[in-house]
Formats: C-alpha cells, sequence, structure tokens
C-alpha cells in the first residue's frame, strides 16, 4: 500500500514525464531537416557521394556552367539567407569530378545548374537556373524554396 508521500510522488513523476514528453513533441515539430542561416557549402564529389549515401536531405545545387556560376551562387546564398536554410553545392568544375562517371555516381540526379531538392536520397523537385534571367531569379528563388519547405518538411 502507498503511503501519501509516495503517492504525490508518483504523481509529480507522472506530471515531469508528461511534460518532457509534450515538449519533445512541440520541438521536434519546429525542427526541420532543412534549416540553417543562408550557408552553402561546396562539397567535394566524393564528400557529396557520401552526404546523398547517409543523409540525402536538403537543398543541393549542381553547378555546370564556369561563366554564370558566381551570379547563380549569389543569388541562391540570398534566398537560402531569405529562407534560413542551408544548401550544398557540387561543382562540374571540381578537379575530383570524374567527367566519366554520371552525376548519378554522385548521389545526385538534378539537370546541371540547378537547384533541387531532396528528400532520403530521392529528387523531389528543381529549378532550372539557367531558364531564368538573373532578376527573374531573385524572386523564383525564394518562392522554390519556401514550397519545397512547405511540401515536403512540414506537416
Amino acid at each position: 500500500m502507498m503511503n501519501r508521500k509516495q503517492k504525490i510522488m508518483a504523481a509529480a513523476a507522472g506530471i515531469v514525464v508528461a511534460l518532457g514528453i509534450g515538449t519533445a513533441a512541440i520541438s521536434s515539430q519546429n525542427s526541420s531537416p532543412v534549416q540553417g542561416n543562408g550557408q552553402l557549402e561546396e562539397l567535394h564529389p566524393l564528400e557529396m557521394k557520401k552526404f546523398m549515401k547517409e543523409d540525402g536531405t536538403g537543398f543541393i545545387m549542381y553547378s555546370f556552367d564556369d561563366d554564370t556560376r558566381n551570379v547563380y551562387m549569389h543569388e541562391v546564398k540570398k534566398a537560402l539567407k531569405e529562407n534560413d536554410v542551408d544548401a550544398k553545392e557540387i561543382y562540374s568544375g571540381d578537379p575530383k569530378y570524374d567527367w566519366k562517371k554520371s552525376r548519378t555516381y554522385y548521389g545526385i540526379d538534378q539537370s546541371t545548374d540547378s537547384l533541387a531538392i531532396y528528400k532520403d536520397g530521392e529528387l523531389k523537385q528543381q529549378i532550372k537556373l539557367d531558364d531564368y534571367d538573373p532578376s527573374e531569379l531573385e524572386s523564383e528563388l525564394p518562392h522554390f524554396i519556401e514550397t519545397s519547405k512547405e511540401l515536403y518538411f512540414e506537416e
């Protein structure tokens, strides 16, 4: 038979556990796998392959054209910052990029000069950067990122 003190302690422990579970549920709801502070991290090809194999979730920029790369990177970084997300970049001009291998060898399945969203290694959607003028990208990229987050990462 439990005495009064034991009953109070059991009730208090129950409340603490319930609060802990509730807090964990709420905080996990706000932590999206796609978040950050607008960083665009360049990964060498084999680092990208490893990332896609182990995680494979997030925004990936595939840079191809040397002439437009800096412009696209600038616009992508602005849009990432606006939406509080980070992205990774693979660059076909990287000295370690093996042209004899297909891009799927590195775990990506998107068009060249594009920004894409992946979930568990699966391409969900992409925006081809060279389909737009740089001035159009300023509005198209933030919209793409925002809708991608809503579609694939918010309940």
